[in-house]
């Protein structure tokens, strides 16, 4: 009898054991992680998710002393994950893009109308790659949407971890890149048949 009470004892011992390891295996895997924004380097932020690159902008833009810094609620954002006010008074409205490939006309378009949805004066988008598409240029320069791409941000990290506010507004007055564009050239001129006009499946006769 006394045999079989310490195989129980020593069963339920190392059931214990189990679990308390178990337990503390996964306190320490959730305790959440923290950042200091200072020791962030270009590859942190490539391996950053799309979050975490807006979580880590508007800290930065925060320290760096900008005014009225805040994020946007993620599930209504308008096209905006950021805003504040720059060093000449003006409301600005930023998309965050942190991105394995090239960046799209999405961006652009987005944070365009979130510049009139939040009454902003300048629309920017900031992006970790150096892989900006053409059209997404020409739509930039059209619309006067400023990008700041990988070369121009890894300025701005270094700028912003000294907390040189002038240096890090003048990389954004440089980041407008005029690029050539003519909006013809996305019309499509479909030549009218005599008594009829058409477009794929759909006529009228006149």
């Amino acid at each position: 009898m006394d045999q079989e009470w310490f195989w129980d004892y020593r069963i339920l011992s190392i059931i214990a054991v189990v679990i308390i390891s178990l337990l503390i295996v996964f306190l320490f895997r959730s305790k959440k992680k923290r950042y200091d924004v200072r020791k962030i380097t270009m590859n942190d932020i490539d391996r950053m998710t799309g979050y975490e690159f807006e979580h880590y902008l508007y800290v930065m833009f925060a320290s760096i002393g900008f005014d009225h810094t805040s994020i946007t609620k993620s599930s209504r954002d308008f096209g905006a994950d950021l805003t504040f006010t720059d060093l000449d008074g003006e409301k600005v409205v930023v998309q965050a893009k942190r991105l394995s490939d090239k960046l799209g006309l999405d961006a652009v378009q987005e944070v365009y109308a979130a510049k009139a949805y939040y009454a902003a004066d300048v629309a920017l988008v900031m992006t970790n790659t150096d892989h900006v598409s053409l059209p997404c240029r020409k739509l930039a320069s059209a619309t006067g949407v400023k990008i700041i791409s990988r070369d121009q941000l890894h300025k701005f990290v270094y700028e912003g971890k000294k907390g040189r506010i002038n240096e890090v507004q003048e990389i954004m007055n440089q980041a407008d890149e005029h690029v050539v564009y003519c909006s013809d050239e996305s019309i499509e001129r479909i030549e009218h048949s005599r008594g009829m006009i058409e477009a794929g499946d759909y006529y009228v006769k006149l």
